[in-house]
């Protein structure tokens, strides 16, 4: 059908008002019988869902709703409401000739002839689809906006009721000061430390609370805080409980006026009473066990100062009896045994007198050390037995040289394993002693390496730092040498292991506390 022509009984007006209506394209206007079936069809209809005139006149109406719509009745109940009201409008869904789906605003309107009879209707269509997708989109946007201020919101809840939980249920008190030191808030924790409710009224004032005696290092420590934004300072004090006696307290202010979210100075305290105590206790402890050590030491002067001189006068002794002519064999074989008793009594004597000095020098003044200087120091001492051994000591301590030790005692550790690697080196090989020093997992370490001839760790290992324990009677020795190793290296907090093997060399490790490196 041609929507341009005269029909029969059409006036001029009308069909201009026809030609009008198929020109515009932004809108799908036609026109359907009572029945839904398509009378008219103009270019913004052709536009909008794909059809040409010819395809689609003739054609129900239905033809562009979906299955689901049909399910539904939407077209029905759409016509029912405009025979109702005269006029219906609706959005929905829509199916194009290829298939495809749009978003349209109809609008359907009853058309009656002068007789007041009912003809059909006249149905106009937008495509609206962009502005539906703009609105899905912005209504998703919203929708998950919504949800992400819902998630925060509880998770601020949440986070609130946990710091809440923390604060009320923490191990530590927590009290707020102004810049005059009122006290302004105390968490419920406090009550377990001093007694104190948070509910309870008690001095404002920080300092009403402190020990007398520690107020004047508490108001120049507050003095302190108040100089110093956001810098912990950490103060011990006598605090007075509720119940009137005082208790220890660790206290860790920071001063947090300037920030907006707080405004005021933070006190994290906790009771220390029981360490404080529990430290005075070590401390007391200490002192009576250094006492003790000192009368010991005494008393071990005195017993071998006062063995010397019966010793030597025994000695003395045995030296006339064995300068006169003996009456037989036996007595000549006596005095030859009370004679080697006496000497060997006597290095008894001396050897304790050689370990007791040794042990008093940890009385000795903490001072800074060279590793390097101190090998060359002992290097020249011993110069003699070096040339003589053709002994070459190499060191290298380039990553650690300058320790914070009592010197004495470094100083006899490192020159004992030295004349100790000269005196066992293996026959017709020349000594080569190296010595290095690493830090490693917080720890200074000091090796000591050899390429003598070694120790049989399985069967000696267990006494090998034992006093008067020898492993080498080719040479003379007393065996006190790793002894006296053993305890100094212990004297200095440090500890010595061992490795070697028979005919290739042995290695000492020597490992300090890190607090000795020298800054």
């Amino acid at each position: 059908m041609n929507t341009t022509e005269l029909l029969p009984g059409q006036s001029v007006d009308e069909k201009l008002f026809r030609l009008l209506v198929s020109s515009v394209t932004d809108y799908a206007i036609f026109l359907i019988d009572i029945n839904g079936y398509i009378l008219s069809w103009n270019e913004g209809a052709e536009r909008i869902h794909g059809y040409y005139g010819d395809d689609i006149i003739g054609q129900h109406i239905s033809v562009f709703y979906r299955p689901h719509d049909h399910e539904r009745k939407l077209l029905s109940y759409s016509l029912k409401q405009a025979l109702k009201n005269g006029m219906h409008e609706t959005e929905g869904w829509r199916v194009r000739k290829n298939g495809s789906v749009f978003w349209t605003n109809d609008t359907l309107t009853t058309l009656y002839n002068d007789q007041g009879n009912l003809i059909g209707f006249a149905n106009v269509s937008r495509d609206i689809t962009e502005r539906k997708l703009a609105e899905e989109k912005k209504a998703q946007l919203n929708a998950e906006l919504e949800k992400r201020v819902k998630d925060n919101t509880q998770k601020i809840i949440a986070n609130e009721i946990r710091f809440r939980k923390l604060i009320e249920n923490s191990y530590e008190g927590i009290s707020l000061f102004d810049g005059e030191l009122n006290i302004i808030y105390r968490s419920p924790s406090c009550e377990r430390i001093n007694g104190w409710t948070h509910l309870e009224e008690l001095p404002r004032k920080a300092l009403d609370l402190v020990h007398p005696e520690d107020a004047p290092l508490m108001e120049s420590q507050f003095k302190k805080i108040l100089q110093n934004p956001l810098e912990p300072i950490i103060v011990n004090c006598r605090n007075r409980h509720k119940q009137g006696h005082y208790i220890w307290v660790e206290c860790i202010f920071n001063n947090m006026l300037h920030d907006i979210n707080v405004q005021a100075i933070v006190c994290n305290f906790r009771d220390v009473t029981e360490q404080h105590n529990a430290q005075l206790e070590r401390e007391r402890i200490t002192s009576d066990l250094v006492q003790r050590n000192k009368d010991l030491e005494q008393y071990a002067y005195i017993i071998s100062h006062n063995l010397r001189a019966p010793v030597a006068n025994i000695a003395g002794l045995s030296g006339l009896l064995h300068d006169m002519p003996a009456s037989n064999d036996d007595q000549a074989n006596v005095l030859d045994m009370l004679t080697h008793a006496v000497k060997n009594l006597d290095n008894v004597i001396l050897n304790l007198n050689q370990i007791l000095q040794a042990s008093s020098e940890a009385n000795d003044q903490i001072e800074e050390v060279s590793l390097s200087e101190l090998v060359k120091t002992i290097q020249l001492s011993i110069n003699s037995l070096i040339q003589k051994s053709k002994a070459t000591i190499e060191f290298e301590f380039s990553e650690i040289d300058r320790l914070l030790t009592l010197k004495s005692y470094l100083h006899s550790i490192v020159q004992n394993l030295i004349t100790n690697s000269i005196k066992y080196k293996r026959p017709y090989i020349r000594p080569v002693i190296s010595i290095r020093s690493a830090v490693t997992d917080n720890t200074i370490v000091i090796y000591f390496k050899d390429n003598g001839k070694g120790i049989d760790l399985a069967k000696h290992g267990h006494h090998l730092f034992g006093l008067y324990k020898r492993f080498d009677h080719t040479v003379e020795g007393k065996g006190m040498g790793l002894f006296m190793v053993k305890m100094q290296v212990e004297r200095l907090g440090g500890s010595i292991s061992v490795v070697s093997e028979l005919n290739k060399g042995t290695e000492f490790t020597i490992k300090f506390p890190l607090c000795l490196m020298a800054i």
